[in-house]
């Protein structure tokens, strides 16, 4: 059974009535997380009364949400589009039917969709087209178990691993280090025709760069960065740190970038596996040379990579 998100706010009175991105300050994605397989989600805004603002008496909305992200701090960001307002009924009204008292919460269709009938009203045909099963697979269902194998526990070895055969399927020569290699080594880089990256995997939630891990990476850019040149004759050559997620944006990251004279960036688990996704569902359309357009000095987002490959068809 397919599930409808419900979004609420005392914000505006007529916040749902226009295409944004919604923030959710001082909570988290972690109970809706799982609709991000999903999206496309059949949403409905609601008005609630929150102190002196109290906008219940108004009508929800229907929405789509088009992505579920995070801002540096972890809280949720809502992509949505405006469908039209659920006319005949209120606010207040509406939430006595489904229940629920969070800012945001998924509701079984079947409940939603029976409070719909009772006060007479048809969803729009583009809202409701969400509820049918899809025809077109989410984006991590291109990927195969091997590579999502990423998202889930594993050691620190298999996690450079499926990072290792990762970004060989983007279509880099990857020179795998890290425990292959005895000796201070980054745990890899990749080339391409025009550039290389030099690479540490983080297999942990939440890294933060320490002291140690920054001399560490300095150490590697400047070594490396002169054998590349010399033996590869490439002169692009960047760094970046790969983890299952980061803590915030690393201040010491722009200190790498100060004293080795190299940009750096830094991609989630699940960020490069919506790389591979491009790749896979764009096939000869996707192109390499353009990776070097992700190396920006931050965290490199979803937003980011879709400016450069395209949004999801």
């Amino acid at each position: 059974m397919k599930e409808i998100l419900i979004l609420c706010t005392s914000w505006a009175e007529d916040y749902w009535e226009a295409d944004k991105v919604a923030p959710y300050p001082k909570t988290s994605v972690r109970s809706v997380e799982h609709l991000k397989n999903a999206l496309p989600v059949p949403t409905i805004g609601v008005y609630i009364k929150q102190r002196e603002r109290d906008f219940t008496n108004l009508s929800p909305c229907f929405l789509i949400v088009r992505n579920i992200s995070e801002n540096e701090k972890g809280e949720p960001l809502f992509d949505f589009h405006f469908a039209t307002k659920v006319k005949g009924v209120t606010s207040l009204r509406f939430l006595s039917e489904i229940g629920g008292k969070r800012l945001f919460y998924t509701v079984p269709q079947q409940r939603v969709l029976k409070a719909l009938r009772k006060f007479g009203i048809e969803p729009p045909a583009e809202w409701k087209m969400l509820l049918e099963e899809k025809i077109h697979p989410s984006w991590p269902d291109w990927i195969g178990k091997h590579f999502q194998e990423i998202l889930q526990p594993i050691s620190n070895q298999e996690y450079e691993d499926r990072v290792a055969d990762i970004l060989k399927a983007l279509g880099f020569e990857v020179e795998q280090m890290g425990h292959k290699r005895e000796g201070e080594y980054p745990d890899g880089i990749v080339y391409s025709r025009d550039f290389a990256i030099v690479y540490d995997c983080k297999n942990r939630s939440n890294y933060f760069l320490d002291a140690k891990d920054k001399r560490a990476m300095i150490r590697y850019v400047q070594y490396e960065k002169r054998r590349i040149r010399e033996q590869r004759r490439i002169e692009n050559v960047y760094f970046a740190f790969i983890a299952d997620s980061f803590k915030e944006i690393i201040r010491n990251l722009g200190s790498i970038e100060k004293e080795t004279l190299t940009k750096g960036a830094l991609f989630t688990s699940e960020i490069l596996l919506y790389v591979l996704y491009k790749k896979l569902s764009q096939g000869p359309r996707f192109l390499l040379v353009d990776f070097e357009e992700l190396i920006s000095g931050q965290i490199v987002t979803k937003e980011t990579i879709d400016r450069v490959y395209g949004a999801p068809v």
